[in-house]
């Protein structure tokens, strides 16, 4: 049986990422918030900007300034994905995942921001599980159980394809299986994926090897 699938989408199918000035987003914030905000959250891969920036909207979750934060991040976020570029494999796996009757693209993006990266590249996949003030985002699991309960399937029926520790951490915690990719780096900080793979050649590979042998839904 093919489980539903849960795909991050920056530096997972597309780099937006590079094309973000995170910095500037998050002189702009704290200068809107007038204070530093510290929460915990996974080591990870990006830039120290991005890193610093995502955990100041992690640890203003649920409170009164996060709207007007992630507002500010956003604008610089859409700026990124009018120039965001393809990973490598884009294409081959937007073709077969098509053949998955539930999928989700699940991002710490903002919804503008996604929607121009989906338009951009031609990515056809209806639900998307955006940087929302209703849900604590990625590492907590919030963003995955929206994702779930929109598809209307249990944890153990669904698989996340990620490229962070936070994409890894946030699936785990919700119960489901994870699928972690490397964009070729040395080093990484995954510890309970069903695989580990470069790009999303070895993601089409592994999803062929564990779930395709079986019947679909």
């Amino acid at each position: 049986m093919r489980p539903a699938i849960l795909i991050d989408l920056d530096k997972t199918l597309v780099n937006v990422l590079d094309y973000v000035d995170y910095c500037k987003a998050l002189e702009e914030v704290l200068y809107y918030l007038g204070r530093d905000v510290v929460a915990e959250v996974p080591a990870t891969y990006w830039g120290r900007c991005a890193v610093k920036t995502m955990e100041v909207l992690v640890g203003l979750s649920g409170s009164e300034e996060w709207q007007r934060a992630s507002d500010i991040v956003e604008k610089f976020e859409i700026i990124g994905a009018q120039k965001s570029t393809p990973m490598h494999g884009l294409n081959e796996f937007l073709g077969h995942v098509e053949k998955y009757s539930k999928k989700a693209v699940v991002t710490l993006l903002g919804r503008r921001a996604a929607d121009a990266v989906f338009k951009l590249h031609n990515i056809n996949i209806n639900i998307a599980i955006c940087r929302d003030k209703r849900l604590r985002p990625k590492p907590y699991p919030d963003q995955v159980i929206e994702a779930l309960k929109i598809l209307n399937v249990p944890p153990e029926k669904a698989v996340m394809v990620g490229d962070s520790e936070w994409d890894e951490i946030a699936a785990t915690s919700a119960g489901v299986k994870f699928i972690g990719i490397t964009n070729h780096r040395d080093v990484h900080h995954f510890k309970n994926c069903v695989a580990v793979v470069d790009d999303l050649y070895g993601v089409i590979e592994v999803l062929r090897s564990l779930f395709e042998q079986e019947t679909s839904y």
